[in-house]
């Protein structure tokens, strides 16, 4: 007996494929990818329940995952309670949160495999009948799709006005993991390093740069000449001047974060952190507010403040601030003609 009482034995037989039945190659993990997509009797697998059982697997929680699917929870417990009957074993341990049983857990792989063909299904009839539509995921931090997005948005909408458009706004930490899940189908990010079996399609270089209220900036010890010398070259480490100033952070997660922590790491006195946050439109008004100085990439700040704020604030330059920010997404031989056709407007 597995995790949740999962069984060989059930009220239900299955069609024989090879020397195991569907319900022994579930639980022994051996089944196809054309055999996971089979019941009893050689019914296709309703795409509808799949659908259900995969995001009641993401919410843990029947209530949540109802709302989100915009059924009753009646409906959902149904759909679980067919397949369960079906497979002949509790794919679900019902307690809060969720959790899934061994028997669950195989199933949720091949119902992955299962909602990945049938994606790359439907795109490949949309290619086939020239009906260019579809839905078009894209990974992005929230800050960086509020600026760089909404310009490749518009001309895409209008070249391609029946794709659906999902932003998927995360914490770059967060838009690997989707990507190598295939959660999203492209992302937007600094990428590190290559990653197997993902192209990179470079956009736009940015530039994180430390921002000062012009009032701390005046605050601050040393000399004019001193501090304008600072504000005119990119700085190997922080200037010592700022040991009494105050920092605004985004967290170790964000790239402005990882490059202001290495340089605290390095400094010659111990910074202060006065506030922390993930939001930077926050963290800006903090900043102009003179509350600390912050690491933020300029190109962003430049965006999301009006000209005049930003000339109320100095900037200071870094050897490691610079970094290219490139959209990814899987290789492959039969790529929705939507994915490349968005990578074409974004290359121009």
């Amino acid at each position: 007996m597995g995790r949740g009482g999962a069984k060989l034995s059930g009220s239900f037989s299955f069609s024989i494929i090879g020397c195991y039945t569907i319900k022994e190659k579930l639980l022994y993990n051996v089944l196809s990818t054309e055999e996971c997509l089979y019941y009893k009797g050689g019914d296709p697998m309703n795409f509808l329940t799949i659908h259900y059982f995969l995001t009641l697997v993401e919410e843990r929680n029947f209530t949540r995952a109802a709302e989100r699917l915009h059924v009753t929870q009646q409906t959902l417990s149904g759909h679980i309670a067919m397949v369960e009957r079906e497979v002949g074993m509790k794919l679900f341990i019902r307690h809060v949160p969720l959790e899934l049983t061994d028997g669950g857990e195989v199933f949720y792989r091949y119902a992955r495999i299962f909602q990945r063909n049938e994606l790359a299904f439907r795109r490949a009839l949309s290619d086939v009948s020239g009906s260019e539509s579809g839905v078009l995921r894209i990974g992005v931090a929230p800050a960086r799709g509020e600026v760089l997005l909404p310009p490749l948005l518009e001309v895409f909408h209008r070249r391609y006005p029946r794709v659906r458009i999902v932003l998927c706004e995360m914490a770059n930490a967060m838009i690997w993991k989707a990507l190598e899940r295939e959660e999203i189908d492209l992302a937007l990010a600094r990428w590190e390093e290559e990653l197997p079996g993902v192209s990179l399609y470079p956009y736009q270089e940015e530039e994180i740069v430390l921002l000062l209220s012009a009032d701390l900036y005046q605050r601050l010890p040393g000399t004019e000449e001193e501090r304008v010398r600072v504000l005119s070259a990119p700085q190997k480490e922080l200037p010592v001047f700022l040991e009494p100033c105050d920092f605004l952070l985004n967290s170790e997660g964000d790239i402005a974060g990882r490059l202001a922590r290495k340089l605290f790491r390095e400094a010659s006195f111990a910074p202060r952190v006065a506030a922390e946050s993930e939001h930077m439109a926050t963290m800006l008004r903090l900043c102009l507010r003179g509350l600390g100085a912050y690491f933020c990439p300029k190109n962003l700040a430049e965006a999301m403040l009006a000209p005049s704020d930003m000339q109320k604030l100095h900037q200071i330059a870094f050897t490691e601030g610079k970094y290219m920010i490139s959209f990814a997404c899987h290789e492959s031989s039969h790529r929705w003609s939507m994915i490349e056709n968005f990578l074409k407007i974004a290359g121009k």
